[in-house]
């Protein structure tokens, strides 16, 4: 089991740190981040089974941390740690579905029950069964990419856990879900942009699963550094030339 833990007071995280080593179920590998943004770059290669936070924290709050990497499929599971027992924060922490909701200081034999249920919680498989899901998962997506698709409608549709999706990819594609899904949809916009003129810029991000221009072009311009207007007036400038050269 893969576990995180994040707070902006490191006395306070290494001692987090050496509790949740000491009495989490074995095998458990522990890591740790000094703010929210920190923790988003791990968890992109490091994918938690299980994340520790505390709420105030500088630039973004735990709950703001919660949000985007469950939007970015990089952890589900999160237990959330602090010293203020305030109710519109439990409320908060509610609606966010998290795991549990502990105050600060760490209890060892609560936080040791808890990451035991939720190992016991995680999904086994074997090798073979991983691949086999692997196949199925990414062939999906190759046939779906232009739908409204997530990891929780994957896990629907698989009958498996989000997070087992979110860390299968990172093992099979060496990628998250979010950028997996994007390359697929941004790979298929550049041909439509180079071979279907009549197309607009709107028409072929709706068809690729974007829903407005303004976001499909920000999510091209991400993925390859210019605007889909400029990608079409580049390829098509190169075909002119091509031409040129070989009359």
């Amino acid at each position: 089991m893969k576990v995180l833990i994040v707070d902006d007071e490191p006395l306070i995280l290494n001692g987090l740190v050496k509790i949740v080593g000491e009495v989490a179920p074995v095998g458990t590998e522990v890591r740790e981040a000094l703010n929210a943004p920190e923790a988003l770059e791990i968890m992109k290669i490091y994918m938690p089974d299980v994340t520790i936070t505390d709420i105030n924290m500088p630039e973004k709050n735990g709950f703001e941390l919660i949000g985007e990497a469950r939007s970015e499929g990089l952890c589900e599971r999160f237990i959330i740690l602090t010293g203020y027992d305030e109710f519109e924060y439990v409320r908060q922490a509610l609606r966010s579905d998290v795991v549990d909701y502990l105050l600060k200081p760490l209890d060892k034999e609560e936080i040791a029950a808890l990451l035991e249920r939720v190992r016991d919680e995680l999904p086994a498989a074997s090798d073979s069964e991983y691949s086999w899901h692997a196949v199925r998962i990414l062939a999906y997506m190759q046939t779906n990419y232009m739908n409204d698709l997530s990891l929780d409608h994957l896990a629907d549709r698989m009958n498996l856990h989000p997070n087992y999706i979110s860390s299968l990819f990172k093992k099979e594609t060496g990628d998250t879900f979010v950028n997996y899904l994007n390359s697929l949809r941004i790979r298929e916009a550049r041909r439509l942009l180079k071979t279907q003129g009549h197309l607009t810029v709107c028409t072929i991000g709706q068809q690729v699963g974007y829903d407005t221009k303004h976001y499909f072009t920000k999510v091209f311009k991400k993925y390859t550094g210019i605007t889909p207007g400029a990608y079409r007036e580049g390829e098509q400038a190169t075909e002119e030339n091509d031409e040129g050269d070989g009359q």
